[in-house]
């Protein structure tokens, strides 16, 4: 059996709890396809299944999708805006409190959170756009392959994170751009997710 993509996990069941917010009901199978972009249909129904399995999501007695728990909209979380971030070379890395927004904590979980507006292309192929925010949960260190905000001399740039012989690769998501190669950065938080402007 094919290996699913845990991270296309993650996304697909933080897509079904949005949804199911903004809309009061689970999306069907084609609006999955259609937002997430799979190829086919069954493909959708391999990471259903996949949840289902996990425990985290059930289907109703029509087959359709419902959250095995009920989102609660009073539990929030409050994250500030702190200004934008450059997905392509590092900018100056200015903390400007632009803003103050409550997140659901069941979607976004209760870690200590912010937000950033993303600039550049670099991190297209990841599904990050010029403009968008980043939902970013404050840490200290990354595993390979996270997308992370790191902080070099005193200027931030997003990139996917490795350690390949003990430097450190801020790998961009674009063809077009290089690696930055660094011996150390300093790690301000991991991407958990992303708020598309359309």
């Amino acid at each position: 059996m094919k290996t699913l993509n845990e991270r296309k996990l993650a996304e697909l069941l933080e897509f079904i709890n949005k949804y199911q917010t903004q809309n009061g009901k689970s999306p069907s199978y084609r609006t999955i396809m259609k937002a997430m972009r799979f190829t086919n249909l069954a493909s959708v129904f391999r990471y259903v299944g996949r949840l289902e399995a996990d425990g985290k999501i059930q289907k109703n007695d029509f087959g359709g999708i419902k959250i095995s728990r009920r989102l609660n909209p009073d539990r929030t979380i409050i994250a500030p805006l702190l200004g934008t971030v450059t997905c392509g070379q590092p900018i100056l890395a200015v903390e400007n409190i632009e803003g103050t927004y409550s997140l659901p904590a069941d979607i976004f979980g209760t870690g200590e959170t912010f937000l950033l507006h993303a600039k550049g292309q670099s991190m297209i192929d990841a599904g990050i756009k010029d403009k968008d925010i980043l939902v970013v949960r404050k840490c200290q260190n990354a595993d390979d392959g996270d997308i992370v905000v790191a902080l070099i001399d005193e200027e931030a740039t997003v990139k996917r994170f490795f350690k390949k012989r003990n430097r450190i690769v801020l790998h961009p998501e674009n063809k077009e751009y290089k690696d930055i190669i660094v011996d150390n950065v300093q790690i301000l938080g991991k991407v958990i997710s992303c708020i598309h402007n359309f």
